[in-house]
């Protein structure tokens, strides 16, 4: 039987910690307009996770295997990333960087709140949960849920919705995981070796049957996608092991003001009054658990 871990005295974070999840949520939101900008991201999709399957590989000779109560998380993350590629994967097909990104990545603060407070005890100060709550309401804002008037936009919210979910649930059972696994490196070697795996040959199936090629355009730009998103979600990892589950995850999510404004610079990706007012109430929100959170240290 698996025993879930509490502690009780995660109730804020170090700086040294907040300042880990920050700089990931600047290379998680820099992986992802790589990603969006390949001319062909199937194929982008398909090296990003050659990459990453190759260097867990590295990474398991290197920390070898987490402890064996993690297993059972860790495989469970694998199968939901899996969905989490391919939802992510279709859902850039079909809309806008600063669409997709923050509905996807809005759903999970609040979700991985509720599922902390189920599974791990864990709870936060009114203001730190109303901050959490601030931060959701303004990254779907920034979505712009009303922007569905063709098929194309009803799709790429439908897949954006499933990648959330999808986020909130490996984000979960990644930060229970990792604080029986010892090694939050070793942990992020195993998952990320079977589901970079497992997501590459799942698309260079789909591929073949198109025939459609497995190289070219988008290739490098995918490999480096994939050593970004390694490193960015290492550094969560690391985090879940010193911090309340649910501030890790709103504050990570705060990569979304990054990528609205990647899209807005380099995509030339609208951003109108509603985006930026929902874009100030997510700083807002930052700034509110970082002032009621984080401690010296």
């Amino acid at each position: 039987m698996i025993q879930l871990i509490t502690d009780p005295a995660l109730t804020g974070m170090g700086a040294a910690t907040a300042a880990v999840i920050l700089a990931a949520a600047f290379a998680h939101a820099g992986w992802n307009a790589l990603a969006k900008q390949a001319p062909d991201q199937r194929v982008a999709f398909l090296w990003l996770n050659l990459a990453v399957g190759a260097i867990g590989a590295v990474g398991i000779l290197a920390f070898g295997l987490p402890a064996g109560a993690a297993i059972p998380f860790a495989l469970a993350s694998v199968a939901i990333h899996l969905v989490y590629n391919l939802s992510l994967l279709n859902s850039y097909r079909f809309g806008d960087l600063s669409q997709v990104y923050p509905l996807a990545r809005g759903m999970a603060p609040l979700l991985v709140a509720l599922g902390a407070l189920a599974f791990a005890g864990e709870t936060l100060s009114p203001v730190q949960l109303g901050a959490v709550a601030v931060i959701a309401g303004g990254l779907v804002g920034l979505a712009e849920l009303r922007r569905l008037a063709d098929s194309r936009n009803r799709a790429a919210v439908a897949l954006a919705g499933a990648t959330g979910l999808a986020i909130a649930g490996y984000s979960l059972l990644d930060g229970l995981g990792v604080r029986h696994a010892g090694s939050p490196f070793a942990y992020a070697a195993l998952i990320f070796t079977l589901e970079g795996l497992l997501v590459a040959a799942v698309i260079a199936l789909q591929q073949a049957r198109a025939a459609r090629p497995l190289g070219g355009s988008g290739a490098a730009r995918g490999a480096l996608a994939g050593a970004i998103s390694y490193a960015a979600y290492a550094a969560v990892l690391w985090a879940q092991q010193r911090a309340p589950l649910a501030m890790v995850s709103a504050l990570r999510e705060s990569s979304v003001l990054i990528a609205v404004a990647m899209g807005r610079l380099f995509l030339r990706e609208e951003l109108g009054r509603k985006r930026l007012a929902a874009a100030i109430a997510v700083g807002v929100g930052v700034i509110a658990l970082l002032a009621t959170g984080v401690r010296a240290g």
